[in-house]
C-alpha cells in the first residue's frame, strides 16, 4: 500500500498540499506574533481603500508602501471583513498555492515527478514558509507571483502561442512591480528568454521583436490603473514613494548593509519636520533620492564596497536572534532549524554549477532570476524577510542538485563513469 501511494503523483501532491495547509493554518491559529509597522500599514491601506476609495497607510501616506498587496486583500476584506485574521487566512491559501507551483516548476526541469515532490517537500517544511503565514507581509504574495513568472518563463520555449505567453508574463511581471518593485531586474531574464527564442529570425524584423513589445505593453497596461490613481492623489504617477527612502537608508554616511532607522542617518530627528518643509510624501521622496544619489557619486568607493557587503549579507545564513533576543526555547529551536535547513538548501542548490556541462536555459532562468532579485538589494539594504520570494527557486535548484548527485552516483556505481549523460 505504501509503495502504491509513493508511486501515485496525485496522492503524494495532495498529501504535500494538505501538509502545507495544516502547518500554515495551525501557525495562524496558535501563534500571536507582533505585526511590524509596514504590516499594519498594509492593513490600513486595504481597509481605507475599501471604506473610502482612497488609500492611506495610517501615517498620512498614499503610496509609501507598495500597493499591490493591500489591493489584493481588498476583495477578501469586502467579502469576509477587514481584519488581520482574514489577511492571515489569505496567506494560508497563498502558501498552499505556492507549494503547487513549486511542484509544477520542478516538473519543467526534471524528468521525474518524484524529484518535483522532493523540492515541494523542501519548500513545505522550510520554516519561513510556515511562519510568515502569521505576518501580513507582501512577501507572501510575492512568492506566488515569482513562481508564476518562473513557470511561465520555463514553459515559454515550448509554448505554442508565444504572444499569449508574452501577455501573461507581462501581466504577472507588471503586477509584481506594484506588489514589490524589487523584482524589476528579473525582467531582464524575461527579456533574454523572449528574444533568445527567435534567434533564427532576422534581428531587425518585426517578428523578432514582437513578443518583447507585447510583453512590455502588457506590463505597462497592468501598471496604468495604479499610475493614474497616484497621479490623481499625488500629482505625479509613481509606483511608490518608498524606493527613494530605501535608497537613502542604504546610501548615506551612516549606512550599513542591514536596515537602519531614519533617525540613525544624518537626517536624524529632523525627519518629520523635513517631511513638512519638502512638500509632503512626494517632495520628501524626491529629496531623499537626491541626497542618496549625491552620496553615491561623491563616495563611489565606499558605495561599491557596501554594495558587495549587501550581496554577501543577502545570502548569509540566518544565525541572528530576534529583535529583542529569542523570547523562548521554542523560538531558539525554530531559528536553529531555520539556519540548518537554509544551509542545506543552499549547499545542494549550488551543486548543479559543478556539473556545468549540463547547464541549460532552465538554469539561466533559475539562477538568473535569483541573482537579479538579489542585485537590486545591493542598492538599498538587506532584511532577511526580503529573501523569501526567491527561496522556492533555491528549493527547486536543491532538488536538481540532489538529482544530479543521484545520477552521478548511479553512473559511477553501474558504469564506472562520472558523466551525467
Amino acid at each position: 500500500m505504501i509503495k502504491a501511494f509513493l508511486n501515485s503523483e496525485k496522492l503524494v501532491l495532495v498529501s504535500l498540499l494538505l501538509l502545507a495547509f495544516v502547518l500554515q493554518l495551525s501557525t495562524v491559529i496558535v501563534l500571536d506574533l507582533e505585526q511590524l509597522t509596514d504590516f499594519v500599514g498594509y492593513l490600513n491601506m486595504a481597509t481605507s481603500m475599501l471604506e473610502t476609495g482612497h488609500m492611506q497607510d495610517g501615517q498620512g501616506n498614499v503610496a509609501f508602501y507598495s500597493a499591490g498587496w493591500p489591493l489584493f486583500l481588498v476583495p477578501f476584506f469586502a467579502l469576509f471583513g477587514s481584519t488581520m485574521e482574514v489577511a492571515q487566512y489569505v496567506n494560508v491559501l497563498l502558501g498552499t498555492a505556492s507549494v503547487y507551483l513549486v511542484h509544477l516548476c520542478t516538473k519543467e526541469i526534471l524528468p521525474n515527478w518524484k524529484w518535483a515532490a522532493v523540492s515541494t517537500f523542501i519548500w513545505v517544511t522550510y520554516p519561513p514558509t510556515i511562519l510568515y503565514t502569521e505576518y501580513i507581509a507582501k512577501e507572501n504574495l510575492m512568492v506566488l507571483l515569482m513562481l508564476l513568472q518562473l513557470l511561465l518563463a520555463l514553459k515559454y520555449t515550448n509554448s505554442k502561442n508565444k504572444i499569449v505567453s508574452s501577455i501573461l508574463l507581462g501581466v504577472v511581471f507588471g503586477y509584481q512591480l506594484i506588489v514589490g518593485p524589487a523584482v524589476i531586474l528579473t525582467g531582464a531574464i524575461i527579456g533574454i528568454i523572449i528574444l533568445n527564442i527567435h534567434l533564427k529570425n532576422n534581428f531587425w524584423t518585426v517578428l523578432y521583436w514582437r513578443p518583447a513589445f507585447i510583453f512590455l505593453l502588457a506590463t505597462f497596461i497592468t501598471l496604468i490603473p495604479w499610475l493614474i490613481y497616484t497621479d490623481s492623489e499625488l500629482g505625479e504617477p509613481v509606483l511608490n514613494t518608498n524606493g527613494s527612502f530605501n535608497l537613502y537608508i542604504g546610501n548615506n554616511p551612516n549606512a550599513e548593509p542591514f536596515f537602519i532607522n531614519i533617525d540613525e542617518t544624518p537626517i536624524g530627528d529632523g525627519w518629520h519636520e523635513l517631511k513638512n518643509t519638502q512638500g509632503g510624501e512626494l517632495g520628501i521622496s524626491k529629496y531623499l533620492k537626491k541626497e542618496a544619489l549625491n552620496y553615491i557619486f561623491e563616495n563611489p568607493g565606499r558605495t561599491f564596497l557596501l554594495s558587495v557587503q549587501k550581496v554577501i549579507y543577502f545570502w548569509m545564513p540566518p544565525f541572528h536572534e530576534g529583535k529583542e533576543g529569542n523570547q523562548s526555547l521554542l523560538e531558539t529551536l525554530v531559528r536553529i532549524v531555520w539556519a540548518i535547513s537554509y544551509c542545506i538548501i543552499m549547499l545542494f542548490a549550488l551543486i548543479p554549477l559543478f556539473f556545468y556541462r549540463n547547464l541549460n536555459r532552465s538554469h539561466l532562468i533559475l539562477y538568473g532570476t535569483a541573482l537579479m532579485y538579489c542585485g537590486i538589494h545591493a542598492a538599498a539594504y538587506v532584511i532577511f524577510r526580503y529573501r523569501l520570494p526567491i527561496m522556492p527557486i533555491m528549493c527547486i535548484l536543491a532538488s536538481q542538485g540532489l538529482y544530479y548527485l543521484y545520477i552521478w552516483w548511479s553512473n559511477k556505481k553501474d558504469n564506472g563513469t562520472t558523466e551525467l549523460a
